[in-house]
């Protein structure tokens, strides 16, 4: 993961520098103290006439290749992709950023899973669609013994198929 999120820094670097900009970074550490800021600056303003005019010459170009593109829509569909990209932006967060990140993971995560369960709903009502014993679907284990319900427990709980 880390060297993937190294490999997309350094093609948008390659992509909006020359090598004459790369010559003047290296030498930028082996001028005197005083000179590095602006020399610094003078870099990066070279590196921005640079990108605008790569960007003119290449309007309405794919820059990099087929990434897929986001989605405003982060809860419809294979949502996997949205989450790795959360994944590749933890390593740069702070610990504010990393905790929203953190939290939108689980959201989605969770918001999948409640997605399966109403896709389950729906099929068990398409199965049984009299119904399973009542209105409320905890009325089919009302008549079940106390091990009767563990061992059902014990079939769907944590560790079976994981």
């Amino acid at each position: 993961m880390e060297e993937q999120n190294s490999n997309a820094i350094a093609a948008f670097d390659s992509l909006f520098t020359t090598n004459q900009i790369q010559m003047l970074k290296i030498l930028l550490p082996r001028l005197a103290p005083e000179h590095q800021g602006g020399f610094a600056v003078y870099i990066k303003l070279l590196e921005l006439q640079y990108a605008f005019t790569f960007l003119r010459r290449h309007m309405g170009t794919r820059l990099f290749g087929n990434v897929k593109q986001l989605s405003a829509d982060f809860f419809q569909g294979d949502n996997t992709d949205t989450v790795e990209l959360l994944d590749e932006l933890l390593p740069f967060s702070g610990p504010k950023e990393r905790s929203r990140i953190e939290n939108m993971k689980n959201m989605m995560v969770n918001f999948k899973k409640m997605q399966e369960m109403m896709e389950m709903i729906q099929m068990m009502q398409e199965l049984f669609p009299e119904g399973m014993g009542g209105d409320n679907p905890m009325d089919m284990f009302s008549g079940m013994s106390d091990s009767g319900l563990s061992s059902i427990f014990e079939m769907f709980g944590p560790g079976k198929g994981e």
